[in-house]
């Protein structure tokens, strides 16, 4: 498998540094070039040969570039995008739309998307009562995931801030907040995917409504709440990054892994690499999961007793997997024939006909076990982007749940398998061609999330972004130990691939160095 990453230098350009960053995923990328830019000597160290994280793009099958973790893009920061002028070192992200087109097993489905007349008639097919609600839905989660974005680059969050009226909606349920507007349920479960995606929940559990407006808080397109893709994959994202790190001086070294944070009289004073090297800074800033950075690479006996109860309470089990599929074709809908590419096919395509079906995938989860029908979240770029596969050729990406990290029988190769050949089964009733259609398969299971990208329980947000775990009550940029910063989604305002967190640290840095 080839990585697209950029060389790779071992040899140490110098031994000291004004800030070490331990992690290349994106955050920590985005925090090692604004402090470059700023005038410091920045060292970021990963310990895969790719940077990025789970925003990466690899070649994993001849001919094929793979947005293998991560695939979508809203919440990218438009300030990084601007401040480090992303787009000049190959940052470009367009609009998805249609935006998500949902399948029926009675061969009915609904597409919505940008256009206000095609959504009405689209809903009107199964209730024109519902036109008015989805306006009205739509309106108020873009107004909360609005009132969130103002928040996520506070240097001192607080979830107080907010009316108690928005609190409680936040607070609640996504079923309560849809089903107060719309009463078709493939209408509703559309909407409500948002507020369960990545978290172990189901759509009637308390805390879902918060994670619905976090998916519509991104402004990276132009528009509030407007998802895309990323030319190239996601990768490129990375992969500007670095270049503008190094453009204003910073060292990367890929394939360089971290074996601890070495803390002197309780002050971070450097690393300590896997090959026995010391690298010393006069601040540290990490990317890591929290359970990583503080128990990993601090050690639990630097640590204090309030840090060390979070740690053990933090809400960290992936419920996740990722299915990427190479087609020699696209799929052949029942709902809407052909496989000449058509607008559904640039949606986000659900299994997801309702929230009471929505729930019961949960609950099996949630009682032992996965999901019998699990939630199905499929993307396919390649009909927008042909560069990312040989000619005639197409990707679906399928983000499935509830396949939980902790499932008591774990993740053999038999589960493995079992697990894709599930999903395969499930979308060959609503595309029949697709079984004969795959040419390569991969699936991640939440363990090998972990293994390879270094995300502790396979949690795509670095722990569940449910309201014990979100503002205060996120992990602090300031580290319990001096000279210590978080800058991954353990902070601040959490996960998705945005930059917020790489960013508040950074700031934090800069005014530590101000200040002394």
């Amino acid at each position: 498998m080839a990585a697209l990453r950029a060389p790779c230098y071992i040899q140490w350009v110098e031994r000291a540094y004004d800030v070490v960053v331990v992690g290349g995923g994106h955050n920590g990328l985005a925090c090692g070039a604004i402090l470059a830019k700023s005038g410091l000597s920045v060292a970021i160290f990963e310990r895969s040969e790719c940077l990025g994280g789970t925003a990466v793009s690899e070649r994993v099958w001849s001919g094929y570039t793979l947005s293998t973790a991560s695939y979508v893009c809203t919440l990218l920061d438009p300030w990084l995008i601007h401040e480090l002028d992303l787009h000049a070192y190959g940052y470009d992200a367009y609009r998805k739309d249609p935006a998500t087109f949902n399948v029926l097993a009675d061969g009915r489905s609904l597409l919505l998307g940008a256009d206000d007349d095609a959504n009405a008639r689209e809903i009107s097919a199964f209730d024109p009562s519902d036109v008015a609600g989805f306006r009205e839905l739509d309106r108020v989660t873009r107004e909360l995931g609005s009132a969130l974005f103002e928040t996520f680059s506070d240097d001192e969050p607080s979830f107080g801030r907010f009316p108690q009226a928005t609190r409680d909606v936040l607070c609640g349920s996504v079923a309560s907040l849809v089903e107060r507007y719309v009463r078709t349920p493939v209408l509703a479960a559309a909407v409500a995917t948002d507020g369960i995606i990545g978290t172990f929940l189901g759509p009637r559990n308390l805390g879902t409504g918060y994670v619905l407006a976090h998916h519509y808080a991104g402004r990276a397109l132009g528009a509030q709440g407007a998802w895309g893709y990323v030319r190239g994959g996601m990768g490129a994202i990375s992969q500007a990054l670095a270049s503008v790190a190094r453009s204003y001086g910073a060292s990367i070294f890929a394939g360089t892994p971290v074996s601890r944070i070495t803390v002197r009289d309780g002050i971070a004073d450097g690393i300590a690499l896997a090959d026995g090297s010391e690298i010393r800074a006069r601040v540290v800033a990490s990317n890591a999961h929290p359970r990583t950075t503080y128990v990993d690479l601090v050690g639990e006996a630097l640590l204090d007793a309030g840090t060390l109860q979070k740690l053990r309470g933090w809400k960290s089990v992936g419920p996740s997997l990722k299915l990427n599929l190479a087609l020699g074709e696209l799929p052949n809908f029942t709902a809407r024939p052909g496989t000449e590419p058509q607008s559904h096919h640039r949606a986000t395509i659900h299994v997801a006909p309702s929230l009471d079906y929505l729930q019961r995938a949960y609950e099996d989860a949630a009682g032992g076990g996965v999901s019998a029908e699990p939630m199905l979240e499929c993307f396919m770029q390649t009909p927008t982007d042909p560069s990312l596969a040989p000619p005639g050729k197409h990707i679906l990406s399928v983000f499935a749940q509830y396949y939980p990290y902790d499932r008591p029988d774990g993740w053999g190769d038999s589960q493995r398998a079992a697990a894709a050949d599930q999903i395969i089964g499930m979308l060959a009733r609503y595309a029949p061609n697709i079984p004969n259609a795959i040419e390569e398969r991969q699936l991640l299971s939440s363990v090998d999330l972990e293994a390879r990208f270094g995300i502790v329980g396979g949690h795509i947000f670095h722990g569940e972004l449910l309201p014990d775990q979100i503002y205060e009550n996120r992990f602090s940029t300031k580290a319990p130990v001096a000279n210590l910063y978080l800058c991954g989604s353990g902070a601040h305002p959490g996960g998705c691939v945005s930059g917020f967190p790489g960013k508040r640290a950074a700031r934090a840095i800069l005014a530590q160095m101000a200040a002394s």
